[in-house]
């Protein structure tokens, strides 16, 4: 298991030990952390000047399977730092998308089972409730609001549904909108579920994001709901990132996978949320590809 908290901190160690070609990528990293976390890895190869399987051996290099959950790992370890640079420095959504994506997958089929009680319900932009919105194509007419783009897409052509938008803030990284403006259209709307992503969750601190324009909607969308559902897969238990969104105490049921710890499934069953896990098999995860 990686150990997202020391990543940059380790890797700024090894800079004087690491080939010509792996101190260029890390010198690029600790000097632009931003571009190394948002470009496409097209464009990192060229800034860099290393070729793109070269980046992917960097990776392994340090226990990742590829480019995606590096980035994802080095910025969880920019917030855990609590540094100035790290203030929404949001990870790219394709990185989101490919990492555990098959965790994600399983744990959406399994969230969408919950779904059968709703009449109406609100979707988050994460990458776990598009998967979510995948297994809504063919269910039973409802009404879903949605703050992510990419579900609207995936949902388009379910006609049976009522599909809603609140307005917002085009947020480019997460393919979703934010701000005032979609805080306020929900403040007088009131649907059964909200399914929620989360970036981190723990059970003495709640779950966070990266990104505070997301944590305030949010909120926002945990208020305007009877019942909050959280879909996270195993690697996202851990140490607070930069913005808190709520305590567990607001959540009804988390929707996990059956890597989960056990020391964090006892955490979680002592509070008064409900935990259900979607069985995930080792032979599923060595099929994961996380190469862009």
């Amino acid at each position: 298991m990686n150990d997202t908290d020391n990543i940059f901190q380790r890797i700024c160690e090894d800079r004087d030990t690491l080939s010509r070609a792996f101190r260029q990528i890390a010198d690029f990293l600790i000097a632009e952390p931003r571009e190394f976390i948002t470009n496409p890895m097209r464009v990192l190869s060229e800034k860099i000047g290393v070729s793109e399987p070269t980046l992917i051996r960097f990776a392994r290099h340090y226990g990742y399977q590829g480019l995606p959950d590096l980035r994802l790992s080095f910025a969880m370890s920019l917030a855990t730092r609590g540094t100035d640079v790290a203030a929404d420095m949001e990870p790219r959504l394709k990185d989101k998308e490919v990492v555990n994506r098959i965790a994600k997958q399983m744990i959406a089929a399994k969230a969408a089972e919950l779904t059968a009680q709703d009449q109406s319900l609100l979707l988050d932009s994460g990458s776990t409730t598009q998967f979510l919105a995948e297994n809504l194509v063919s269910a039973p007419a409802k009404t879903i609001l949605t703050t992510s783009l990419n579900s609207v897409l995936i949902l388009r052509n379910a006609e049976q549904h009522r599909l809603m938008m609140p307005g917002g803030i085009f947020r480019h990284g997460a393919m979703s909108l934010a701000g005032r403006m979609a805080e306020m259209n929900l403040a007088d709307m009131t649907f059964d579920t909200a399914y929620i992503g989360a970036d981190t969750l723990h059970p003495e601190h709640g779950i966070s994001t990266y990104s505070e324009e997301e944590a305030h909607l949010n909120r926002a969308m945990i208020r305007a709901s009877k019942r909050v559902v959280v879909l996270a897969d195993a690697s996202k238990f851990k140490g607070p990132a930069l913005h808190r969104i709520c305590d567990l105490s607001d959540v009804d049921i988390i929707v996990s996978d059956s890597t989960l710890s056990s020391q964090v499934r006892s955490a979680i069953e002592a509070t008064s949320t409900e935990l259900i896990l979607a069985e995930l098999s080792l032979p599923n995860l060595e099929l994961e590809d996380t190469h862009e």
